[in-house]
């Protein structure tokens, strides 16, 4: 099975005939996905629609909704466990991806197309924290609206995902999410999709997972929502598919400068005094690659975190995986840190003359 990124195939449905056959001659799939101006899915248009089309008095000049297929065969995106079989079953190579929405998503195809990345992966982004530690900042402000520049936190964070081609959010909230959802809405206005997971109390990092659609189709990426970073999620997508890992945390090296010699010993008995060492840890990133099959470990309506979850996936004997990052991340979990990246984000001062 591969599955791809759509936006080679995506045609509008007011594109005339003859530049969808134009774009129908450039595509590797031979098939246009045709969409509404909001991006959902109208219809299917192939080689054979356009010939039936032309011989039944078509013209070029028509629009391609006039010839499309409206009724083809598509996947949701929360049921893609059996996409290769039901391909070869219905003999058809490609099907197109949407979601409940009918929001065009990707491309499933039996064939092997040149890899883009699997697009139409879900982005679940805990942002419903208390953000203690900033306040008086988050007293009237959940931590996810706090400006860095221009923009919050949480609408830098969609924005480099939307940058890597990624569309479909699901977005925890919590304390004061309702600022949260009156901000992004449901993200058509960001050319993305976001739905809400609302915790009616504090669930944790893993606890909130519980109040997603159990039938998740694919691996889904899980981030802390004050989290700054240019990772490639591609490649944290494809280590996790290529270990075959239930779970799959990210990790950074973190090192510890001691001010004071540090004394081994082996019981009474000296050995040596390491003189002001430092040590180097690996410490867990907040960002998390997880499968579908994790989530019946999830307890419903029960503070849980990620590091519980990956221990128990360990205790039943599943696999787990690491991903060591050495991107860009920055963690905004205090003012002196918020104050930081705040920095990072001031118009420089040429910028502001």
């Amino acid at each position: 099975m591969d599955i791809q990124d759509a936006a080679s195939s995506r045609a509008s449905q007011t594109m005339s005939l003859r530049q969808a056959l134009e774009q129908l001659e450039k595509s590797v799939t031979k098939i246009l996905l045709v969409t509404d101006e909001k991006g959902r899915l109208v219809g299917t248009a192939t080689d054979g629609d356009f010939r039936r089309a032309i011989i039944s008095g078509a013209e070029l000049d028509d629009t391609l909704d006039s010839i499309a297929n409206r009724t083809p065969f598509v996947f949701r995106d929360d049921d893609l466990m059996d996409v290769e079989s039901e391909l070869v079953s219905r003999d058809i190579d490609y099907a197109p991806i949407v979601d409940a929405d009918g929001i065009l998503l990707g491309l499933a195809g039996q064939k092997h197309l040149p890899r883009t990345s699997d697009k139409v992966a879900p982005i679940v982004l805990m942002a419903g924290g208390l953000g203690r530690r900033l306040m008086p900042l988050t007293e009237n402000c959940p931590k996810p609206l706090l400006q860095l520049g221009d923009k919050p936190i949480l609408e830098h964070i969609i924005l480099r995902f939307r940058e890597q081609g990624f569309r479909r959010f699901y977005i925890s909230i919590g304390y004061l999410g309702h600022m949260v959802e009156d901000y992004f809405g449901d993200g058509d206005h960001m050319d993305v999709h976001i739905s809400y997971i609302r915790e009616d109390k504090r669930l944790g990092t893993a606890g909130a997972l519980s109040l997603l659609p159990r039938n998740m189709g694919m691996p889904f990426i899980v981030m802390n929502g004050d989290l700054l970073t240019d990772m490639d999620f591609d490649d944290l997508i494809g280590v996790h598919v290529k270990t075959g890992a239930t779970a799959t945390m990210c990790i950074r090296e973190h090192r510890t400068n001691i001010a004071f010699g540090v004394v081994e010993s082996d019981g009474h008995r000296y050995q040596e005094t390491r003189e002001k060492p430092t040590l180097t840890h690996h410490i867990n990133a907040g960002i998390y690659c997880v499968s579908r099959e994790a989530l019946r470990y999830v307890p419903d309506d029960k503070f849980y975190d990620m590091p519980t979850l990956f221990s128990d996936l360990v205790n039943a004997k599943h696999d787990c995986s690491v991903h060591l990052m050495r991107d860009t991340w920055i963690d905004i979990g205090s003012k002196s840190e918020f104050e930081a990246a705040q920095s990072r984000f001031m118009p420089s001062d040429e910028e502001g003359q």
